[in-house]
């Protein structure tokens, strides 16, 4: 009895010294956690949580003879330049981490890239500005697809399934995000044959759009366009227009998430509502994501959890491939020499290099959807370009 006693006690000893030999890689996450454009933020946290949880569970990330326990380190950049670059600051000369997931925001990449690139840091972020990404861009990977890779699909389905539809306006939140997206919107409306009545800019903190829908709705348009607007005003800026009487379609072909859409502007405001999805939300995948986010964040998941959780995994792989940690040329390396990744919900292609001069642009399936009964239900799908 007593020689099992000590056989339990080395085994749990050499367990232990294990878990203590195991190193610590740091990863750092920026996005707007708070404010308006939080569900983005939030799903970025969550996407890059759930995989590193995934990989710890599972003993750690292998990366040559060593075993490597990943920590996540989360900033809130409210949506501004200004604490993105703090944040990265931060992350880099006090955290000293080497790949930072996020943000979202267009000025915060933006402001954050020079550092990142001058650094080495690897940066799997977002920007839906054309701007981010160029013949230059070396350590930076844009892991969403933007309006340019797939609004155009979801505009021809729109002209050829509602030909009623045929004068719309755009709204856009007036900061580098809205100036480039509003811009590649305009073009493809217009491309398509659309007449664009009248295109406008809004600040982020604004919560009255009245005076903004009074205009629109006085160029009689058969739907407004609601780009990048966050989901929570996005819906609110659905209510006033209904409110005000107006008994045309919503688009929103920009980041979308239904319910905190849904939240501001009541169930009977959205019905019928199109919208751009990442991903199908009666899919497998989907609730898998759903289930495992609930147990991170309290609010409704956003579909961009699937983009930042896929990425976190290609980092993994791409790390697990070259056999380092600190050599981030090689990491990138292993990046650039995957064409394409299989997904959660399926395929991801790397390509851009035609339109941005670098293949650092990821392709995925777009869904278009519309609210139904305060839910987006999918009703096309788009494969990868």
């Amino acid at each position: 009895m007593k020689n099992r006693i000590w056989g339990v006690l080395a085994a749990a000893g050499m367990v232990a010294a294990l878990g203590a030999q195991a190193e610590t890689l740091k990863l750092g996450v920026v996005g707007g956690m708070t404010g308006p454009g939080a569900p983005w933020g939030l799903a970025i946290d969550g996407g890059v949580k759930i995989a590193v949880d995934e990989i710890n569970q599972a003993g750690g990330l292998d990366v040559g003879d060593k075993k490597y326990k990943v920590q996540v380190l989360t900033y809130d950049d409210h949506y501004k330049a200004a604490d993105a670059v703090t944040a990265t600051h931060r992350l880099i000369d006090q955290d000293e981490v080497k790949y930072i997931i996020g943000p979202i925001g267009s000025a915060s990449v933006m402001a954050m890239k020079p550092l990142t690139e001058r650094n080495k840091i690897i940066m799997l972020s977002n920007s839906y500005s054309t701007e981010v990404l160029d013949a230059n861009t070396q350590y930076m990977f844009r892991v969403l697809p933007t309006q340019y890779e797939y609004n155009r699909q979801l505009i021809g389905w729109l002209k050829q399934e509602r030909p009623e539809l045929k004068r719309l306006a755009i709204l856009s939140p007036n900061d580098a995000t809205g100036w480039s997206t509003q811009k590649i919107q305009t073009a493809a409306y217009k491309d398509a044959g659309y007449d664009v009545a009248e295109a406008k800019f809004f600040e982020r903190s604004q919560n009255d759009f009245r005076t903004l829908l009074t205009s629109m709705v006085a160029k009689n348009v058969d739907f407004i366009e609601l780009d990048t607007v966050p989901p929570g005003p996005a819906g609110i800026v659905i209510r006033q227009a209904r409110e005000m009487g107006f008994k045309g379609q919503f688009t929103k072909f920009g980041g979308n998430n239904v319910a905190e859409t849904v939240k501001s502007a009541g169930a009977n405001n959205a019905e019928g509502t199109l919208v751009y999805l990442s991903a199908d939300p009666s899919s497998e995948p989907y609730q898998k994501l759903s289930q495992a986010y609930a147990k991170i964040h309290s609010n409704s998941m956003d579909d961009f959890v699937f983009y930042f959780y896929d990425a976190t995994r290609l980092l993994f792989k791409a790390i697990n491939e070259a056999g380092t940690v600190d050599d981030t040329d090689a990491v990138r390396a292993r990046i650039q020499a995957h064409s394409s990744f299989d997904g959660i919900q399926g395929e991801i292609v790397w390509g851009g290099k035609d339109v941005y001069g670098v293949n650092h642009q990821i392709a995925t399936p777009a869904y278009l959807g519309v609210i139904e009964d305060g839910k987006a239900k999918v009703i096309s799908k788009f494969d990868v370009p």
